[in-house]
Protein backbone atom coordinates (compact mmCIF):
# COMPACT_ATOMS: atom_id res chain seq x y z
CA UNK A 1 0.00 0.00 0.00
CA UNK A 2 1.48 3.40 -1.02
CA UNK A 3 -0.17 5.07 2.07
CA UNK A 4 1.45 4.82 5.67
CA UNK A 5 -0.48 2.47 7.92
CA UNK A 6 1.37 3.79 10.99
CA UNK A 7 0.26 7.60 9.88
CA UNK A 8 -3.32 6.51 8.83
CA UNK A 9 -3.72 4.80 12.19
CA UNK A 10 -2.82 8.60 13.83
CA UNK A 11 -5.24 10.32 11.15
CA UNK A 12 -8.33 7.77 12.20
CA UNK A 13 -7.93 8.38 15.74
CA UNK A 14 -7.52 12.08 15.75
CA UNK A 15 -10.88 12.09 13.37
CA UNK A 16 -12.16 10.21 15.69
CA UNK A 17 -11.63 11.60 18.92
CA UNK A 18 -12.06 15.04 17.66
CA UNK A 19 -15.00 14.61 15.38
CA UNK A 20 -13.67 16.57 12.12
CA UNK A 21 -10.88 16.84 9.95
CA UNK A 22 -10.30 20.34 9.95
CA UNK A 23 -9.48 19.85 13.86
CA UNK A 24 -7.12 16.67 13.19
CA UNK A 25 -5.34 18.59 10.75
CA UNK A 26 -4.31 20.99 13.58
CA UNK A 27 -3.74 18.48 16.17
CA UNK A 28 -1.27 16.60 13.86
CA UNK A 29 0.00 20.09 12.67
CA UNK A 30 -0.25 18.79 8.85
CA UNK A 31 -3.02 20.38 6.35
CA UNK A 32 -6.23 19.21 5.78
CA UNK A 33 -5.85 18.68 2.15
CA UNK A 34 -3.11 16.29 3.47
CA UNK A 35 -5.42 14.14 5.72
CA UNK A 36 -8.21 14.55 3.43
CA UNK A 37 -5.85 12.91 0.44
CA UNK A 38 -4.29 10.25 2.72
CA UNK A 39 -8.04 9.05 3.92
CA UNK A 40 -9.09 8.92 0.25
CA UNK A 41 -6.01 6.90 -1.42
CA UNK A 42 -6.86 4.73 1.24
CA UNK A 43 -10.37 4.09 1.05
CA UNK A 44 -9.54 3.56 -3.24
CA UNK A 45 -6.89 1.05 -2.10
CA UNK A 46 -9.32 -0.86 0.33
CA UNK A 47 -12.25 -0.42 -1.96
CA UNK A 48 -14.50 0.57 1.54
CA UNK A 49 -15.91 4.22 3.21
CA UNK A 50 -13.75 4.79 5.98
CA UNK A 51 -15.18 7.80 7.45
CA UNK A 52 -18.53 9.10 7.73
CA UNK A 53 -18.73 12.72 5.56
CA UNK A 54 -21.69 13.42 5.53
CA UNK A 55 -22.53 13.91 9.78
CA UNK A 56 -21.63 16.23 12.09
CA UNK A 57 -19.51 15.84 14.01
CA UNK A 58 -17.34 13.43 11.61
CA UNK A 59 -17.63 10.03 12.41
CA UNK A 60 -15.54 6.54 11.16
CA UNK A 61 -18.01 4.40 9.31
CA UNK A 62 -18.25 0.74 10.94
CA UNK A 63 -15.33 -0.23 8.61
CA UNK A 64 -13.26 2.16 9.70
CA UNK A 65 -13.57 1.85 13.44
CA UNK A 66 -12.68 -2.22 12.55
CA UNK A 67 -9.91 -1.12 10.30
CA UNK A 68 -8.37 1.32 13.05
CA UNK A 69 -9.15 -1.17 15.98
CA UNK A 70 -6.89 -3.87 13.55
CA UNK A 71 -4.31 -1.16 12.69
CA UNK A 72 -3.87 -0.44 16.44
CA UNK A 73 -3.69 -4.00 17.21
CA UNK A 74 -0.37 -4.61 14.53
CA UNK A 75 1.30 -1.30 15.99
CA UNK A 76 1.14 -2.71 19.75
CA UNK A 77 2.12 -5.84 18.10
CA UNK A 78 5.37 -4.43 16.42
CA UNK A 79 6.08 -2.60 19.50
CA UNK A 80 6.19 -5.12 21.68
CA UNK A 81 8.06 -7.48 18.84
CA UNK A 82 10.63 -4.11 19.11
CA UNK A 83 11.00 -4.04 22.39
CA UNK A 84 11.88 -8.22 22.59
CA UNK A 85 14.12 -7.68 19.97
CA UNK A 86 15.94 -4.77 22.30
CA UNK A 87 16.30 -7.06 25.03
CA UNK A 88 17.46 -9.70 22.85
CA UNK A 89 19.96 -7.72 21.78
CA UNK A 90 20.73 -6.39 25.01
CA UNK A 91 20.85 -9.88 26.48
CA UNK A 92 18.29 -9.38 28.73
CA UNK A 93 16.06 -12.14 27.30
CA UNK A 94 16.10 -14.66 25.04
CA UNK A 95 16.03 -19.00 24.34
CA UNK A 96 17.29 -21.91 24.93
CA UNK A 97 16.42 -25.09 23.25
CA UNK A 98 17.20 -28.15 24.87
CA UNK A 99 17.04 -31.92 23.80
CA UNK A 100 17.09 -34.81 25.33
CA UNK A 101 15.39 -38.12 26.61
CA UNK A 102 12.05 -38.58 28.15
CA UNK A 103 14.37 -40.22 31.44
CA UNK A 104 16.79 -37.71 31.15
CA UNK A 105 14.47 -34.90 31.55
CA UNK A 106 13.35 -36.70 34.90
CA UNK A 107 16.36 -37.43 35.91
CA UNK A 108 17.79 -34.08 35.88
CA UNK A 109 15.62 -31.31 34.94
CA UNK A 110 13.55 -31.20 38.11
CA UNK A 111 16.73 -29.51 39.69
CA UNK A 112 18.53 -28.60 37.08
CA UNK A 113 15.92 -26.72 34.95
CA UNK A 114 14.23 -25.15 38.06
CA UNK A 115 17.43 -23.54 38.85
CA UNK A 116 18.03 -21.59 35.91
CA UNK A 117 15.22 -20.21 35.66
CA UNK A 118 15.00 -18.98 39.28
CA UNK A 119 18.49 -17.27 38.14
CA UNK A 120 17.59 -16.52 34.68
CA UNK A 121 14.20 -16.17 34.66
CA UNK A 122 14.32 -13.61 31.85
CA UNK A 123 15.37 -16.86 29.64
CA UNK A 124 12.64 -19.72 27.99
CA UNK A 125 13.93 -23.00 28.14
CA UNK A 126 12.47 -25.03 25.26
CA UNK A 127 12.55 -28.90 26.16
CA UNK A 128 12.45 -31.23 23.40
CA UNK A 129 11.85 -34.93 24.94
CA UNK A 130 12.90 -37.83 22.26
CA UNK A 131 14.48 -41.13 22.04
CA UNK A 132 18.34 -39.80 23.24
CA UNK A 133 19.70 -40.57 18.75
CA UNK A 134 17.24 -38.17 18.07
CA UNK A 135 17.87 -35.79 20.45
CA UNK A 136 21.95 -35.87 18.99
CA UNK A 137 20.25 -35.32 15.45
CA UNK A 138 18.15 -32.75 16.49
CA UNK A 139 21.33 -30.65 17.73
CA UNK A 140 23.51 -31.65 14.89
CA UNK A 141 20.83 -30.28 12.40
CA UNK A 142 20.59 -27.04 14.38
CA UNK A 143 16.52 -27.59 15.47
CA UNK A 144 17.79 -27.21 19.32
CA UNK A 145 20.96 -25.67 20.62
CA UNK A 146 21.88 -28.17 23.62
CA UNK A 147 21.68 -31.87 23.72
CA UNK A 148 22.00 -33.28 27.19
CA UNK A 149 22.24 -37.70 27.35
CA UNK A 150 24.59 -40.40 26.99
CA UNK A 151 27.76 -40.11 24.95
CA UNK A 152 27.32 -42.19 22.36
CA UNK A 153 29.68 -43.14 19.01
CA UNK A 154 27.16 -41.19 16.90
CA UNK A 155 28.37 -37.78 17.90
CA UNK A 156 29.43 -35.88 15.25
CA UNK A 157 30.66 -32.10 14.94
CA UNK A 158 30.05 -31.81 18.71
CA UNK A 159 31.67 -30.02 21.79
CA UNK A 160 31.27 -31.16 24.71
CA UNK A 161 32.09 -31.50 28.72
CA UNK A 162 30.91 -34.56 30.68
CA UNK A 163 28.87 -34.10 33.22
CA UNK A 164 29.18 -36.80 35.48
CA UNK A 165 30.36 -40.75 34.75
CA UNK A 166 27.13 -43.27 35.31
CA UNK A 167 27.36 -46.51 36.74
CA UNK A 168 24.97 -49.11 36.22
CA UNK A 169 22.70 -51.94 38.03
CA UNK A 170 21.31 -55.34 37.01
CA UNK A 171 17.53 -54.86 38.07
CA UNK A 172 16.18 -58.45 38.67
CA UNK A 173 12.65 -59.14 40.75
CA UNK A 174 13.37 -60.88 44.44
CA UNK A 175 11.73 -63.64 43.49
CA UNK A 176 14.65 -64.64 41.00
CA UNK A 177 17.34 -66.91 42.30
CA UNK A 178 19.70 -64.38 41.30
CA UNK A 179 21.22 -62.65 44.76
CA UNK A 180 24.88 -61.14 44.03
CA UNK A 181 26.14 -58.32 46.21
CA UNK A 182 28.16 -57.13 42.73
CA UNK A 183 28.66 -58.37 39.42
CA UNK A 184 32.64 -58.59 38.85
CA UNK A 185 32.21 -61.22 35.68
CA UNK A 186 29.62 -60.45 32.75
CA UNK A 187 29.43 -64.69 32.80
CA UNK A 188 27.79 -64.06 36.15
CA UNK A 189 24.46 -63.16 33.79
CA UNK A 190 24.40 -66.40 32.43
CA UNK A 191 22.09 -67.33 34.74
CA UNK A 192 19.62 -65.09 33.87
CA UNK A 193 19.40 -65.39 29.92
CA UNK A 194 16.51 -67.93 30.71
CA UNK A 195 14.81 -65.36 32.39
CA UNK A 196 12.43 -62.56 30.14
CA UNK A 197 14.96 -59.55 29.48
CA UNK A 198 13.79 -55.77 29.23
CA UNK A 199 15.76 -53.65 27.41
CA UNK A 200 16.01 -49.76 26.31
CA UNK A 201 15.12 -49.38 22.49
CA UNK A 202 18.09 -48.99 20.04
CA UNK A 203 17.02 -45.19 19.33
CA UNK A 204 18.37 -44.40 22.66
CA UNK A 205 21.88 -44.35 23.44
CA UNK A 206 21.74 -46.79 26.21
CA UNK A 207 20.31 -49.47 24.37
CA UNK A 208 23.00 -49.53 21.96
CA UNK A 209 25.68 -49.85 25.52
CA UNK A 210 24.06 -51.96 27.04
CA UNK A 211 23.55 -54.16 23.78
CA UNK A 212 27.24 -53.94 22.59
CA UNK A 213 28.09 -54.68 26.09
CA UNK A 214 25.83 -57.90 25.85
CA UNK A 215 27.40 -58.49 22.66
CA UNK A 216 31.10 -58.25 23.53
CA UNK A 217 30.36 -60.91 26.19
CA UNK A 218 28.52 -63.13 24.28
CA UNK A 219 25.70 -62.79 26.05
CA UNK A 220 23.03 -63.48 24.04
CA UNK A 221 19.41 -62.66 24.21
CA UNK A 222 16.08 -61.16 22.43
CA UNK A 223 14.30 -58.52 24.62
CA UNK A 224 10.89 -59.63 25.17
CA UNK A 225 10.01 -55.14 25.39
CA UNK A 226 12.53 -52.12 24.38
CA UNK A 227 10.94 -48.70 25.93
CA UNK A 228 12.40 -45.94 25.59
CA UNK A 229 11.45 -44.83 29.29
CA UNK A 230 13.52 -46.49 31.91
CA UNK A 231 11.54 -45.42 34.43
CA UNK A 232 8.94 -47.55 32.59
CA UNK A 233 11.21 -50.35 32.30
CA UNK A 234 12.29 -49.87 36.24
CA UNK A 235 8.34 -50.67 37.04
CA UNK A 236 7.95 -53.60 34.51
CA UNK A 237 10.61 -55.10 36.46
CA UNK A 238 9.40 -54.42 40.10
CA UNK A 239 5.67 -55.60 39.04
CA UNK A 240 7.76 -59.80 37.90
CA UNK A 241 7.73 -58.84 34.31
CA UNK A 242 11.49 -59.96 33.75
CA UNK A 243 14.93 -58.01 34.58
CA UNK A 244 17.30 -55.70 32.97
CA UNK A 245 20.38 -53.77 32.88
CA UNK A 246 20.02 -49.96 33.80
CA UNK A 247 21.91 -46.85 34.59
CA UNK A 248 21.65 -47.56 38.83
CA UNK A 249 18.25 -45.80 40.61
CA UNK A 250 18.08 -44.20 43.67
CA UNK A 251 16.00 -46.03 44.57
CA UNK A 252 13.62 -48.95 43.73
CA UNK A 253 10.62 -50.87 45.13
CA UNK A 254 11.30 -53.84 47.67
CA UNK A 255 10.09 -56.33 45.35
CA UNK A 256 13.38 -55.76 42.74
CA UNK A 257 17.11 -56.03 43.45
CA UNK A 258 19.30 -53.17 42.00
CA UNK A 259 22.97 -55.30 42.21
CA UNK A 260 25.55 -53.29 41.03
CA UNK A 261 27.58 -53.80 38.00
CA UNK A 262 31.60 -53.03 38.47
CA UNK A 263 32.40 -50.17 36.97
CA UNK A 264 35.36 -51.72 34.89
CA UNK A 265 32.80 -53.86 32.95
CA UNK A 266 30.12 -50.82 32.01
CA UNK A 267 29.85 -47.14 32.53
CA UNK A 268 28.58 -44.03 30.74
CA UNK A 269 29.30 -40.60 30.30
CA UNK A 270 26.73 -37.98 30.61
CA UNK A 271 27.48 -35.09 28.67
CA UNK A 272 26.25 -31.51 27.69
CA UNK A 273 27.01 -31.02 23.74
CA UNK A 274 26.69 -28.20 21.27
CA UNK A 275 27.04 -28.61 17.77
CA UNK A 276 30.88 -27.39 16.67
CA UNK A 277 29.78 -24.34 14.34
CA UNK A 278 27.74 -22.83 16.58
CA UNK A 279 29.14 -20.30 19.13
CA UNK A 280 27.84 -20.62 22.64
CA UNK A 281 25.34 -17.97 23.27
CA UNK A 282 24.99 -15.97 26.91
CA UNK A 283 21.89 -18.15 27.17
CA UNK A 284 24.24 -21.49 26.53
CA UNK A 285 27.04 -20.09 28.84
CA UNK A 286 24.32 -19.61 31.64
CA UNK A 287 23.01 -22.93 31.40
CA UNK A 288 26.35 -24.46 32.04
CA UNK A 289 27.25 -22.31 34.45
CA UNK A 290 24.03 -23.65 36.30
CA UNK A 291 24.69 -27.49 35.97
CA UNK A 292 28.04 -26.95 36.72
CA UNK A 293 26.99 -26.22 40.16
CA UNK A 294 23.95 -28.60 39.93
CA UNK A 295 26.87 -31.12 39.62
CA UNK A 296 29.08 -29.92 41.47
CA UNK A 297 31.98 -29.28 39.05
CA UNK A 298 34.73 -27.13 39.21
CA UNK A 299 34.47 -25.11 35.64
CA UNK A 300 38.10 -24.66 36.48
CA UNK A 301 38.74 -28.63 35.86
CA UNK A 302 35.89 -29.53 33.07
CA UNK A 303 37.59 -30.46 29.90
CA UNK A 304 35.80 -28.73 26.41
CA UNK A 305 36.03 -31.81 24.31
CA UNK A 306 35.64 -32.41 20.92
CA UNK A 307 34.20 -35.20 18.78
CA UNK A 308 34.63 -34.91 14.76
Amino acid sequence: MAFSTTRLAEILTAVKNLGSITAASQHLFVSQPYISRTIKEAEQQLGILLIDRTTKPTRLTYAGTEYLTGLQKIQQQLSDLDQTMHELAQSKSGHLSIALSESMAAQILPDLGSQFLQEYPQYHLDIHEMPSLAAEKAVTDNQSDIYIGPKSAHHSAFFYRIMRNQVFSVLVPTTYPFSLSQVTNPQQLTALLHQPFIGCNLQMVLGEITRRFMADHHLFLQPILTLNSLSTIQQLVERGCGWTILPTPVATAPTVRAIPLDPHLLTYQLIMAHRTSKENTPEMTAFLRVAQHVFDIDPATQIKHRDD
